[in-house]
């Protein structure tokens, strides 16, 4: 099959993020390095080179830039400074702007202006949206018959995060139907028995990072293992995942099953895990501010906004927490509540356009890498 090269590709690319892959003489030393390389395998060489020549379609459709967890070693022992791990990461930006229908993803992620002016206007719009002010004159503004009952009525965020979910659902669901047709290009029909077992070892995969732990051999093998990317990256993801249980509990037994009030395994669930992903999300950002580590040295603006949410989600998350336990309302805690509940629908609304797409489109490059590999 002809190949047409078109180096406006990587031009494009370059958007992304900071690389010199045109430095690239295909020395090989970044397979040779890489802990996630296999034997007689070309990873990432091969992303390289179809980057060089232009080959979008086959650079869209290869699961690979989502194997790379940037451990920074391809970077670190580049004879020509091409920067490949950046060059990795700044392809996962450009993949999830592929994927994406609207456009908008691209736009945010090369324009920071923009970026700031869609983030910026949304959370306007949505805080204002949940403003409900109080109609009885003589009173403050936001009166408080029963703590936050006023400002924000639990069923005005319940629908409003519905109308979120729906509509991040449509986003969301064209962009994994576009990731899945891109990646299973050419795996041919499998069996159920390898359909599951790919599955299977996509989750354990996930759940345990393993691959990840490989980082040990590499530029942070001699700091503590705690400060390590692997478990960074763990203590942000379980902690975000332990909270999104701990509000799944909550509106199961607020709502569907009205008891009234929360209940104390979502509460602890929540304190738990929100310590977790503080702890992640403080570290990671203390890595990127000191930059002593090549696979920090980098960082765009996805990154920071990312790291910026999670960690204002959490900080207001437990100032809350302690408001509600001692039941004690006030105008700060109106605007801390307001600042929480926007940003928490703002990152769900901007899901499949930003760098949390990694949860969904992570699980199904591996799944499709080990239906490839499974002969």
């Amino acid at each position: 099959m002809a190949i047409t090269v078109n180096p406006e590709i990587l031009d494009d690319i370059r958007k992304y993020g900071a690389f010199d892959i045109n430095a690239c003489f295909n020395c090989g030393n970044c397979t040779a390095v890489c802990p996630l390389s296999e034997e007689q395998g070309s990873f990432p060489r091969k992303l390289i080179r179809l980057g060089q020549i232009g080959d979008r379609s086959r650079l869209i459709e290869s699961p690979e830039p989502w194997l790379c967890y940037y451990c920074g070693e391809c970077s670190e022992t580049c004879p020509r400074q091409a920067e490949p791990g950046e060059y990795m990461a700044a392809l996962r930006r450009y993949t999830i702007a592929a994927y994406e229908p609207t456009g908008l993803a691209g736009w945010m992620y090369k324009n920071l202006g923009g970026a700031l002016i869609v983030t910026l206007l949304m959370f306007i719009v949505l805080s204002l949206f949940l403003i409900k002010p109080d109609s009885q004159p003589g009173t403050r503004l936001y009166e408080q018959v029963w703590l936050f009952k006023n400002l924000v009525p639990y069923h005005v965020i319940h629908d409003v995060g519905i109308g979120v979910f729906v509509l991040t659902a449509l986003v969301l669901a064209v962009g994994m139907v576009t990731a899945f047709r891109r990646m299973s290009a050419g795996i041919g029909k499998k069996s159920f028995a390898q359909i599951r077992s790919a599955v299977l070892w996509m989750i354990q995969e996930v759940a345990t990072m393993r691959r990840h732990q490989e980082d040990l051999t590499g530029p942070d093998a001699e700091i503590h293992p705690l400060r390590r990317p692997s478990w960074i990256h763990k203590a942000i993801m379980y902690g975000f995942g332990g909270l999104l249980l701990a509000t799944t509990l909550d509106f199961l037994f607020i709502t569907l099953i009205p008891l009234g009030t929360t209940i104390w395994p979502a509460r602890i669930i929540g304190i738990v895990s929100g310590l977790a992903m503080m702890y992640g999300v403080t570290a990671a950002a203390i890595r990127r501010i000191q930059k002593k580590h090549k696979n920090a040295v980098h960082s765009v603006f996805a990154d920071w906004w990312l790291l910026f949410f999670l960690w204002v989600l959490g900080a207001t998350g437990f100032w809350l927490l302690g408001v509600v336990t001692v039941r004690r309302g006030s105008p700060f805690n109106d605007i801390v509540l307001l600042v929480h509940a926007a940003m928490a629908m703002e990152l769900v609304l901007l899901m499949a356009f930003t760098k949390l797409a990694h949860v969904l489109y992570r699980p199904m490059a591996l799944v499709m890498l080990k239906l490839r590999n499974d002969k």
